[in-house]
């Protein structure tokens, strides 16, 4: 059909073959920054009045990397059977109502309950903007919108802290979560009015557990999908003991304010800001692959940076500054990545997003509390980023040369 839009009279939700709009898009997609770098510079104070240990308060951060990793990996699927549209209104909805659960929270096991809420609510949204991408575009368009999408969730991590260290200059941490239900009722109230269903009915799948084990078990099958899968857990590990650990690192180790952290992590993370949009115009001139690889190796090498930095003692400026090297590998790593496993996982969007953050996320999670547990210092967090970013450059590496070999 030459028109490039598409409605179907016979679904109860319009089908459009055009992406939904962008920015609102790419904010549901991203909300886990939202969720999770606003309240990291409170971490410490959050423990102080739910009177709890600094574990358990970052217990909260691992449910809800772990619920939205789970989230993804039951809504992925299912969204390839009934469609995503549904599943963004159910998500924002939730994600709305826990987030003033969180903000309502009087001791640390209520907080952490509430999370998983928000994470299974997000992970619903999460998973259906990314399929919404792979539904109605290929090839180098696809990477540009993921460019574009990671551009925008960059602005993410960089907002989300000073937010939240503003915040704390005028109220206690749970404001950070009446904020996050807001924005859970703005992301609602467009999903109503402007997001349209992408996927058509003829394209569906079937609905329920079968169905959906099946689905799974295609996309595992394929040893490349299997690769950027593994790449994508080792790196994030890395990753994730950075967002977890370095509230700890610089307030409590270096000694830090609450204001100069924020400072710290917002600037790190305008890295990506910067890494995404160079990704978004380098892409098509050079290979995904190759830019995933080259970001997987910037990012080794400022992991390495952190953790010579603390061996020798050099103080937090160098950590600081390694940190953001971190940061700005992330911006190739990232829309790479994605792009990559919905192009191998075509055949089932949904799927494929599930499974690529589910498991990314969910065993990526598992840096939250190594590092902490590890001792929550600068040594800990370099030693954890450094040993698993650098496992995935190997699994990388190894994965590109076996399926040139293939070729």
């Amino acid at each position: 059909m030459a028109d490039v839009t598409t409605e179907r009279s016979t679904d109860r939700t319009m089908t459009r073959a055009v992406l939904p709009p962008i920015v609102p898009l790419a904010l549901i997609v991203g909300v886990s920054p939202f969720a999770t770098d606003m309240y990291i510079p409170a971490l410490p104070a959050i423990a102080r009045d739910l009177a709890t240990t600094p574990g358990a308060v970052q217990l909260s951060l691992t449910a809800f990397l772990v619920a939205f990793a789970v989230g993804q990996l039951l809504a992925g699927p299912v969204s390839d059977g009934i469609g995503r549209r549904p599943l963004m209104l159910a998500g924002t909805a939730v994600f709305a109502l826990a987030s003033v659960g969180c903000a309502l929270a009087p001791d640390a096991v209520t907080l952490v309950v509430a999370r998983v809420l928000q994470g299974l609510a997000g992970a619903a949204g999460a998973v259906a903007g990314r399929a919404m991408v792979s539904d109605v575009t290929d090839g180098p368009r696809m990477a540009k919108v993921f460019g574009t999408l990671a551009a925008i969730n960059a602005i993410g991590p960089v907002v989300a802290p000073l937010a939240g260290g503003a915040v704390l200059t005028v109220a206690s941490w749970r404001l950070m979560f009446v904020v996050l239900a807001v924005l859970g009722a703005v992301f609602f109230v467009f999903v109503v009015l402007r997001f349209h269903e992408t996927l058509p009915r003829e394209r569906r799948g079937g609905v329920g557990f079968a169905a959906n084990r099946d689905r799974i078990r295609q996309l595992l099958a394929i040893g490349r999908f299997r690769a950027y899968v593994l790449t994508g857990v080792l790196s994030t590990i890395g990753f994730f003991a950075y967002i977890a650990t370095s509230s700890f690192v610089f307030q409590t180790q270096y000694g830090f304010s609450e204001g100069l952290y924020t400072l710290v992590f917002a600037s790190n993370a305008s890295m990506m800001i910067v890494t995404t949009l160079v990704f978004r115009r380098v892409v098509g001139r050079w290979s995904e692959d190759g830019l995933l690889s080259f970001g997987l190796a910037i990012g080794t090498l400022g992991a390495l940076g952190v953790l010579t930095s603390a061996l020798l003692g050099l103080g937090p400026v160098p950590v600081w500054c390694s940190l953001a090297v971190v940061t700005g590998a992330w911006g190739f790593v990232l829309p790479a990545a994605m792009t990559r496993t919905q192009h191998v996982g075509a055949a089932h969007p949904g799927t494929a997003a599930a499974l690529q953050g589910g498991l990314t996320f969910g065993l990526g999670g598992l840096g939250t509390p190594l590092a902490g547990a590890l001792g929550g210092t600068a040594l800990a967090m370099g030693s954890v980023m450094a040993s698993l970013m650098a496992a995935a450059v190997v699994v990388q590496l190894l994965a590109t040369r076996r399926a040139s070999a293939d070729v």
